[in-house]
């Protein structure tokens, strides 16, 4: 595998920690590829099917759109990212005239990205990642709206939110510590057309895989539960570079449920905590498809 030259100009678009910046001043090869690869290519189509399945059991007609989850998430109806995430989805697997539905909704209401989630269809976001903050966008129902950080005494409204990304929120300038946002970035460097780059950062998260997950800052910070959004991402990444590592699938397809959603937490000994939601079951669908679709390797 060649080596890959980092420019000044490559270094501080990726937003690198100092350690980083030291080394890449010279000529840097890539980790050596730890992929474990698919002999024979599973059958995914069952998981992907039940996965839609899920998702359409989501949506509330009356505000058409997709509640974030059954149960902690029904009072929350996220634009971006989980209703428009499912859009894409749906577009993809031919459903158009649900993709459509949601849309129109997303139209409605003002909101069809928002400066980070679209790196999932082939685009390009500031990097360093925005932080997030969320915006009550409509609200129906006398009650309080369902903030995840905040203690709620009262009744809930239904709330129809959007996940913000703005400047005055800062940067994720530890992006790098986080698993989802390590390969987020992997494929913001695939979609600006450095393939190399985003074959480095792919390799380099994949090399610190445990078997079950990554103990990355949000592992930490649950005092050891892994958070399956990582491997969504991650397997996606590698998918799309045509490198998915066999044991990220089999740990992802461990949190589906019966009902077809992923679960969005998971200990190295209790698989499925949690809810499942729409947004990682739709990463989790978007990775599976992907890696259906990848060229047959003779």
């Amino acid at each position: 595998m060649p080596l890959i030259s980092f420019t000044w100009k490559q270094i501080c678009t990726l937003g690198l920690p100092l350690f980083f910046v030291a080394a890449c001043t010279l000529p840097l090869s890539p980790p050596t590829s730890t992929a474990q690869p698919f002999a024979p290519l599973p059958d995914l189509q069952p998981a992907i099917e039940n996965g839609l399945t899920f998702l359409r059991g989501q949506f509330n007609a009356e505000y058409g759109l997709l509640q974030e989850s059954p149960n902690v998430g029904q009072h929350r109806y996220y634009l971006t990212n989980d209703n428009a995430l499912a859009a894409h989805l749906f577009t993809l697997h031919g459903d158009t005239e649900f993709a459509d539905t949601l849309y129109n909704s997303l139209d409605r209401y003002g909101y069809r990205d928002n400066g980070f989630v679209e790196v999932a269809w082939g685009e390009t976001i500031v990097w360093p990642p925005l932080h997030h903050a969320d915006l009550v966008v409509a609200q129906f129902g006398e009650g309080e709206c369902d903030f995840l950080n905040v203690e709620e005494s009262g009744p809930l409204a239904d709330c129809v939110m959007q996940e913000t990304h703005t400047p005055d929120l800062g940067f994720f300038y530890d992006w790098s510590s986080f698993s989802n946002l390590h390969c987020m970035g992997a494929l913001n460097e695939l979609n600006k057309g450095n393939r190399e780059v985003a074959e480095w950062l792919y390799q380099l998260e994949l090399s610190t895989f445990d078997g079950q997950g990554w103990a990355d800052e949000a592992w930490r910070r649950r005092d050891g539960t892994y958070e399956t959004i990582g491997l969504a991402w991650c397997l996606y990444a590698g998918a799309l570079l045509g490198q998915p590592d066999r044991r990220v699938l089999d740990q992802l397809l461990a949190q589906q449920g019966p009902h077809g959603g992923f679960h969005t937490h998971y200990r190295a000994s209790v698989a499925q905590l949690a809810d499942p939601n729409v947004e990682t079951t739709s990463l989790a669908l978007l990775a599976l498809g992907s890696i259906k679709t990848m060229p047959r390797q003779e």
